[in-house]
């Protein structure tokens, strides 16, 4: 399961959230790893940015994943 909140977020807060279930804890990891990486693989990732000098949208730059 995958969950994204939208609207305001502080710095810091949460925005994505990857849950999942397996007989196993390694399993359960290694499976919200490959579903975060292939929300950024897959997803245009875009932020608003509001400042002093004014509001801009800018879109994330996320490394490859190994």
């Amino acid at each position: 399961m995958a969950i994204h909140r939208t609207g305001s977020l502080k710095v810091g807060d949460v925005s994505v959230a990857v849950a999942a279930s397996a007989e196993h804890r390694t399993e359960a990891f290694e499976a919200c790893k490959y579903g975060i990486d292939e929300i950024k693989s897959r997803l245009p990732i875009w932020k608003k940015e509001v400042s002093a000098s004014g509001t801009d949208w800018v879109e994330g730059v996320f490394p490859k994943s190994e």
